[in-house]
């Protein structure tokens, strides 16, 4: 059991550090102010979100924001990745978790397709939303781990 808000700052603050520092690239975190206990191998959610986050600032280019919000329930909790890039053509939505499909020049097409693997195995879900007009949202749902009082 890991704190997935935790673990979102940490993500948040690390690509910030890699890609924002010199750039009008921004990382915004909004985090609920409770821990998200979630069950799972902490370092394989990690490599998803790392994954996404660099999406979406690849995406970006050299300015934007990418804002990386988590929402729960009693039941689940939810991180969303949204990205100020062009966002993802309607007839490419339905690929980017196909192993090997990539819409990058120097992609190979594993890294969405190995996140819907990790995810799954967790029990959880991954989705993508393009946005008219621009920008992307990715979300990672995993069930909560119920806190005890």
């Amino acid at each position: 059991v890991f704190d997935m808000c935790g673990l979102v700052q940490e993500v948040a603050d690390v690509t910030q550090r890699k890609y924002g520092e010199s750039s009008g690239l921004h990382i915004v975190a909004q985090l609920p102010d409770h821990l998200c206990p979630v069950s799972g191998d902490r370092a394989q959610i990690r490599q998803v979100f790392v994954n996404l986050a660099k999406n979406g600032v690849e995406a970006m280019g050299e300015k934007g924001t990418l804002q990386i919000a988590v929402v729960t329930s009693q039941s689940f909790v939810e991180a969303r990745f949204d990205d100020e890039g062009p966002g993802i053509e309607p007839d490419k939505v339905a690929r980017i978790f196909e192993p090997f499909y990539t819409t990058k020049e120097n992609g190979v097409g594993m890294g969405l397709a190995i996140c819907m693997r990790i995810v799954t195995a967790h029990d959880g879900t991954i989705r993508v939303a393009s946005r008219d007009g621009g920008g992307a949202s990715m979300s990672v749902r995993l069930p909560m781990v119920p806190v005890e009082e």
